[in-house]
């Protein structure tokens, strides 16, 4: 990493419960080459859901380039209900679902003007975030939360039109991922 790179962190960046006891972990990332743009993963239990990070050295979404080139909008992102869970079960994830698209939407719009768009979401982004993705142009997702001792796959790299990058950290051997190389 170099200092004018970008590092995209889609989440899980602290097993703390509380911000205090999340201090140590943030400093560390600071203290990284580049700029690092995070966004909230499902482990990130310290974060206050839609309150900005506000930490120094870090920046969360929406983000832009001092140039307006690049633009960043994240979400934590959630999984479509499954047939195993029950109608109470489908609504509550429904209503998650909901949220975090409409969150996505609206750092998006605020990077609208970019040229280039990225979407960061911690979980990877299901069909339903398609249309939000589409609507704002994001022809680059980056995504973590499929860790390598789990079940799941990534998405394919080439999504719908889209790059789509799993960067979670144990199932890229904890080396951050060239995503694009900016003019």
């Amino acid at each position: 990493m170099e200092e004018d790179d970008i590092l995209l962190i889609p989440g899980d960046l602290s097993w703390a419960l509380k911000r205090h006891d999340a201090v140590v972990d943030l400093e560390w990332l600071s203290k990284l080459p580049g700029t690092k743009v995070l966004c909230k993963g499902n482990h990130d239990y310290w974060w206050d859901s839609d309150t900005a990070l506000g930490f120094p050295g870090l920046f969360d979404t929406p983000f832009r380039t001092a140039d307006g080139l690049v633009g960043v909008a994240g979400t934590r992102g959630w999984t479509e209900p499954s047939p195993t869970m029950t109608d109470q079960e489908a609504a509550q994830a429904n209503k998650i679902l909901n949220r975090e698209i409409l969150r996505l939407s609206k750092r998006l719009e605020a990077v609208s003007d970019c040229p280039i768009k990225i979407a960061m979401i911690h979980y990877p982004p299901s069909e339903v975030f398609l249309p939000t993705l589409v609507k704002y142009g994001v022809r680059t997702i980056v995504y973590g939360h499929l860790h390598s001792n789990g079940n799941d796959n990534p998405l394919p790299e080439s999504w719908h039109g889209m790059k789509a990058y799993c960067v979670a950290c144990d199932r890229i051997g904890f080396k951050p991922r060239l995503v694009a190389t900016l003019p």
